[in-house]
């Protein structure tokens, strides 16, 4: 027995299972009770994952053996691999107690970790230490659990006795170097990265975590590099090649995205991300052939726990304000979680009544962008005898927008360098009374800052519209067109209403032209304008557009698009659908106030949903007084031109579905004096609106005085 048993242990080590499986149950005929042929029978079984041999064996093992720490070892193994993670637990511990057995000090120490039970871990950790002090994956596991239970100092050190040591392993590195990734230091993760990757640089894991800080870093070309190498190594790996898509998405390389898209949907791999993100590129090159199909599709496939797609990415397919509450929800509860974040800064202490009401704003767009553009004279106007007020960047970019910020707050801090823990020691010392969250899930964001106790009072405006899906913002600002009573429920947080749009803007005074020939348009013709983002316009808005333009000789349509790829799709669209795709006037972005200008020789301005334009019906209606026909629908993204149009008391130019979008369009075509008295009406109205600021930031601080006091009141109340 003892050759053929050693043959079968020399097949079983060489990865020759089948053949040593033969051979084991041949003995085992003959030596039924032998525990070392069971036990070695049940971890063969393990590794072929067949778990109801595997544990039948084992246990047969046990009954003969009960100390046996491989045996003990193994059945945890296996009801891990089962998800029976307590049982597991169970006989980890029970060989610990027994036989102080070292793996099964790591492996519970790994379950602990992956199930993020990281009190009950640090503590276990601790002990672990105790009994193996040098062993490499316990003092790793032990710097995770310092880390995540706020003690990120400790835990860096131990990697730096590492460093010192020059006692690394793979796994020490690449933790080390996502610790430092998530606290913001950046240079030295990819440090880090550089001198794992010396050692092995086909390593899949570090490539990717490089990639991801290049990525954050907005080094695109560095990140796209690893991420290729990645592919080049393993061709169809799913995670390399989801990064890659992410990473060229936001990168706004669509095409590139669409190739490797169609790459892994030709081999059916991950189906439903690829085939979502495929759908997402070809909605931002203005890939419409199929779009309208393919957009039902997703509008029914897509649920509240899918995470291949953000929440402000739904708002340019779905309008449908409950789901888009439910799907946020289930975001915010998955993405905006930062354990390792010291408790002690979660109780911050009760905070000392301010002299001044503090308000302070975080944003990634204090630059020149559409939030800076509406929100800039609120920071003007602000009452500083009795408000001081606090602005928190997350995207520091020079320029006379950010200037204009500066010299118009008590303090301006750029934050984006800093971790996330340093942010929150320094927010607290500033003791704000409210927080104001410009930008929730647009790009660049730190919402997630929200989620700690950084003020009195947390709202969130303007920036993102919708609803966060959290109670950790207690109020969103709106007005009652856009959240209107009977959808309350579809928000998280409680509502709270402007007595007239939530929209902040001031009219510029600028020269009106009629000459159309500054900006290269024709002098004669009717002109149809909408200068919202491409992935804003859906086929079947544009088709709208387009059938308006077949029923009028002289009428062209005006689209602020630069890209030739863009630009290329949409002729395709148009030979595809027989429109004349040489009344669309293509025009490229030029700077804020003369875009105004050029917006103000168009004769009609239109909408478009279910994500309407926002920033843009502003400027078209307030600044360049030009009538607007808005496309209304029930979320807050598809009611901003509805509310604008109500506060303007227009309401004839607001429509809520297709037919009617159509029928205002073709009305006001034919009816040409009736836009040329609306156009005279909004003139008039921005002739008397120049200041119509200082009024706004009044109400604004009104409403801001009056939800501080009945916080205040619910306080008392509750001592």
């Amino acid at each position: 027995m003892k050759e053929e048993l050693n043959r079968a242990l020399a097949l079983h080590q060489k990865g020759q299972i089948n053949e040593a499986e033969k051979i084991y149950l041949d003995l085992l005929k003959s030596h039924p009770n032998n525990s070392s042929l069971t036990q070695l029978l049940g971890t063969l079984y393990l590794q072929k994952k067949n778990y109801d041999l595997s544990e039948k064996y084992l246990l047969s093992s046990l009954d003969i053996t009960p100390d046996n720490p491989f045996l003990l070892n193994n059945l945890g193994l296996l009801k891990k691999q089962t998800h029976k993670i307590e049982k597991s637990i169970e006989y980890f511990s029970i060989n610990i107690k027994k036989n102080n057995f070292l793996n099964s000090w790591i492996n519970k120490s790994n379950i602990l970790l992956e199930t993020e039970n990281y009190k009950e871990g640090l503590e276990f950790s601790k002990k672990a230490i105790k009994n193996y002090p040098n062993n490499l994956k316990i003092k790793n596991n032990l710097a995770l659990f310092l880390f995540e239970n706020g003690f990120k100092n400790q835990s860096i050190e131990i990697y730096k006795e590492l460093d010192n040591t020059n006692n690394h392993t793979t796994e020490t590195y690449l933790n080390y170097s996502n610790i430092l990734m998530k606290t913001n230091k950046l240079s030295e993760a990819i440090d880090l990265l550089n001198k794992l990757l010396l050692e092995d640089k086909e390593n899949l894991k570090a490539l990717r975590q490089r990639a991801l800080i290049y990525k954050e870093l907005l080094d695109f070309k560095n990140a796209e590099k690893d991420l290729l190498s990645t592919i080049k190594i393993d061709k169809f790996n799913t995670l390399s090649t989801k990064y890659l898509v992410d990473l060229y998405i936001d990168s706004k390389n669509y095409n590139k995205a669409l190739i490797h898209c169609d790459l892994m949907l030709e081999n059916n791999i991950e189906p439903d991300f690829f085939l979502t993100k495929k759908i997402f590129s070809n909605l931002n090159v203005g890939n419409w052939i199929n779009l309208k199909n393919d957009l039902e599709i997703l509008n029914k496939k897509i649920n509240d726990k899918n995470n291949y797609l953000d929440p402000l990415s739904i708002k340019y397919f779905n309008d449908d304000p409950q789901f888009q509450k439910e799907f946020t929800e289930n975001y915010w509860k998955n993405k905006c979680k930062i354990k390792y974040i010291n408790n002690v800064l979660l109780e911050n202490e009760k905070q000392k009544d301010n002299l001044k009401i503090r308000i302070g704003y975080f944003s990634a767009d204090f630059n020149n962008h559409a939030v800076f553009h509406l929100i800039q004279d609120l920071f003007v106007n602000h009452n500083k005898s009795r408000f001081e007020i606090f602005a928190y960047s997350f995207l520091k970019e020079e320029g006379s927008s950010r200037d204009k910020v500066i010299k118009n707050v008590n303090k301006f801090t750029d934050i984006d360098q800093m971790s996330d823990d340093e942010i929150i020691k320094l927010v607290q010392a500033d003791n704000l009374d409210v927080a104001i969250d410009l930008s929730g899930y647009t790009k660049n964001n730190k919402s997630y800052l929200f989620n700690y106790n950084i003020s009195k009072i947390k709202i969130n405006y303007l920036g993102y519209p919708g609803s966060m899906g959290t109670r950790k913002y207690d109020y969103i600002l709106a007005d009652k067109n856009i959240i209107p009573e009977e959808h309350l429920k579809y928000y998280s947080e409680k509502v709270i209403y402007m007595p007239e749009t939530y929209q902040p803007f001031t009219p510029k005074l600028f020269e009106m032209t009629n000459d159309r020939a500054e900006f290269n348009l024709p002098e004669k013709a009717f002109i149809l304008g909408c200068f919202s983002r491409i992935e804003k316009i859906l086929p079947n808005v544009f088709d709208i557009w387009m059938k308006i333009l077949k029923k009028y000789k002289d009428i062209y349509l005006a689209l602020c698009i630069k890209d030739a790829t863009v630009k290329n799709n949409i002729k395709i669209y148009c030979e595809k659908n027989k429109f004349d795709f040489k009344r669309i006037i293509f025009l490229d972005p030029i700077d804020h106030n003369n875009n105004l200008r050029r917006i103000s020789t168009f004769n009609l301005y239109l909408d478009t949903y279910p994500y309407n334009g926002h920033t843009g019906i502003s400027d078209s209606l307030f600044q360049s007084c030009v009538p607007t026909i808005s496309f209304t629908g029930s979320s807050f993204a598809s009611r901003v031109s509805y509310s604008l149009l109500c506060s303007l008391e227009l309401k004839q130019l607001i429509s809520n579905n297709e037919e009617e979008y159509f029928n205002k369009i073709d009305y006001y075509c034919t009816n040409r004096d009736e836009l040329k008295k609306i156009r005279d009406y909004l003139i008039k109205f921005k002739e008397k609106n120049f200041t119509r600021m200082v009024k706004f930031t009044k109400d604004f601080e009104d409403l801001i005085i009056s939800i501080l006091l009945k916080d205040k009141n619910l306080k008392n109340k509750k001592n």
